[in-house]
C-alpha cells in the first residue's frame, strides 16, 4: 500500500500539479494551432501555387509547432515522474 505524503511535501505537490495543468494548457494550444495551420494548408493549397513565401511560412510554423509540442510533451513527462516521487 503506498504512503501519504509528508506534510512537508505537499507544497511541492501542489506546485508540481499547477505545473502540470499549466503544460497541458499550452500543449492544447500548440495541438490546436497545429491542426489548424494544417487544416488550412491542406483546404488553400491551391493558393500555395502563387505564393511560395506563404506556404514557407506555414511549412516552418508547423516546424516550429512539432517542436513546442514535443518538448512541452517531455517537460510534462518530466513533471509527472516528478508527482509520482513526491507521493512515494
Amino acid at each position: 500500500m503506498a504512503t501519504k505524503p509528508k506534510r512537508n511535501d505537499m507544497p511541492k505537490l501542489d506546485e508540481a500539479k499547477e505545473r502540470l495543468g499549466l503544460l497541458k494548457f499550452w500543449l492544447g494550444i500548440f495541438v490546436a494551432t497545429f491542426i489548424a495551420i494544417g487544416g488550412w494548408c491542406a483546404t488553400n493549397y491551391k493558393i500555395f501555387q502563387d505564393t511560395i513565401p506563404l506556404f514557407i511560412l506555414a511549412a516552418f510554423a508547423e516546424i516550429i509547432l512539432l517542436l513546442l509540442i514535443k518538448y512541452t510533451n517531455s517537460k510534462i513527462k518530466l513533471i509527472l515522474k516528478e508527482i509520482r516521487d513526491l507521493k512515494k
